[in-house]
């Protein structure tokens, strides 16, 4: 969208318009919402920014990339960045869209995370468009330009392209998966685990990379060699091990740290991986530190 299709369309357009030289990680460019007219055709330009909508109701034509679309109620579309594109409303069931702007670094790789790939531009959407719609409206609500109102705005826009995220059906999420290799979601959840062992279940750390248990599991196991009980118990005992050689905690204490609400329990596992008690290998530690002076 450039600065000069802002221009009052009709009375339900409202839309805010931002620099559209920014730079930055993300940065919100304009974000607005609107009842189309009858008819009436937008666009007809290379976007400068990346322009996400989301469908209230009625349709329209999309023409983007050398495709002909009809987004429609319950539907997402983008208008991605350098690329050619124009839109117009149906003639007699024209659209209610909300729409957020936007540009930076990792801007296209934000639009791969919704689904919106190489080809892609509308799809779906499982959530309430309200809750879109809802997002924008809270934009507006405060629309000064200080660092405040843009810290809230882009706040306000992180959460537009969350819901978008999970707004994706299964199916697309299921293609968005497949994108990517088996290893790229073992090394997420192998990474999850590592970093929050001592609050989480294998449940958790299936429900970070969204597969089901039985599959991800049998795929975490070939990749690993062992299960995701077995990691998570390891994390634990690693970090078990550090704090019995670095510190005096008690073996209570460490429980508690890496996940055990019952000392017995942890000292029972730790025995059955290490072959020795928790109190046993501080022993052993401490002697071999004094022989080696």
């Amino acid at each position: 969208m450039k600065p000069e299709d802002t221009l009052k369309r009709n009375k339900f357009y409202h839309c805010l318009e931002y620099d559209h030289d920014q730079s930055g990680d993300i940065c919100l460019i304009t974000c607005g919402f609107e009842q189309c007219d009858k008819g009436v055709l937008y666009g007809s330009s290379v976007k400068d920014c990346y322009c996400l909508h989301a469908v209230q109701s009625g349709t329209g034509t999309l023409h983007i990339n050398g495709q002909e679309l009809h987004p429609k109620g319950g539907q997402m579309f983008l208008l991605k960045e350098g690329e050619f594109a124009e839109y117009t409303a149906d003639t007699e069931d024209p659209w209610r869209y909300c729409w957020v702007g936007f540009k930076g670094e990792r801007a296209k790789e934000l639009c791969e995370q919704i689904g919106f790939t190489d080809g892609i531009y509308c799809m779906n959407s499982k959530v309430e468009i309200s809750e879109f719609y809802d997002l924008v409206y809270r934009m507006h609500e405060k629309p000064e330009i200080n660092f405040v109102n843009d810290l809230r705005r882009r706040g306000l826009l992180f959460e537009f392209c969350a819901l978008a995220i999970n707004s994706g059906t299964e199916t697309e999420q299921i293609q968005q998966q497949k994108r990517n290799s088996p290893e790229v979601y073992v090394k997420l959840a192998a990474e999850f685990i590592r970093h929050n062992y001592a609050t989480i279940t294998v449940n958790d750390a299936v429900e970070y990379v969204g597969f089901s248990r039985s599959y991800f599991s049998t795929l975490f196991r070939q990749r690993m060699g062992m299960s995701l009980q077995e990691y998570l118990m390891k994390c634990r005992i690693d970090r078990s091990q550090e704090l019995l050689e670095k510190t005096e905690l008690s073996v209570q204490e460490i429980a508690q740290r890496i996940g055990y609400d019952n000392p017995m329990n942890f000292s029972r596992a730790f025995k059955g991986s290490c072959k020795i008690s928790p109190v046993g290998y501080r022993k052993m530690i401490r002697q071999k530190e004094i022989q080696n002076g």
